[in-house]
């Protein structure tokens, strides 16, 4: 999901109470993007970084995804996205907890006028590992 508001206070609000519920009494994995606020440190939104209840998923990039995406010469060190959130979270929570590709990634429906439009973000990096959840728990 990607689902992001600014958050004052880690593990706290209605949605964050209502996710916890999902998770733990059904059993649910949730996967949220960790936000775009980077890259300073504790700049995670909710509430992708600051339930332990969500799986947190920042945005990284590979030196070959900078070659490929932005016909980058030079080789940059495997990273995040340098605008991809930070934790630790303000309780000490760890805040991102994986990364997946966030950049360059074609999201956009068919139906859409812009269907040939790439996108960057944590937005798109939870989806990616949402998939590779899904995978996994199949």
């Amino acid at each position: 999901m990607s689902y992001g508001e600014a958050a004052a206070r880690c593990d706290g609000g209605r949605f964050v109470a209502q996710l916890e519920e999902l998770v733990n009494e059904y059993n649910i994995v949730f996967v949220s993007s960790a936000g775009n606020n980077g890259p300073a440190l504790a700049t995670g939104g909710a509430p992708g970084s600051t339930s332990i209840a969500s799986i947190g998923v920042g945005a990284f990039v590979s030196p070959e995804m900078m070659k490929d995406e932005y016909s980058m010469r030079e080789t940059v060190p495997e990273n995040l996205y340098t605008w991809s959130s930070r934790g630790p979270t303000t309780n000490g929570a760890l805040g991102v907890s994986i990364c997946a590709p966030g950049g360059a990634i074609a999201s956009v429906p068919q139906y859409e006028l812009a269907r040939g439009r790439l996108m960057n973000g944590t937005s798109m990096s939870s989806p990616n590992m949402a998939g590779g959840v899904a995978l996994l728990l199949s």
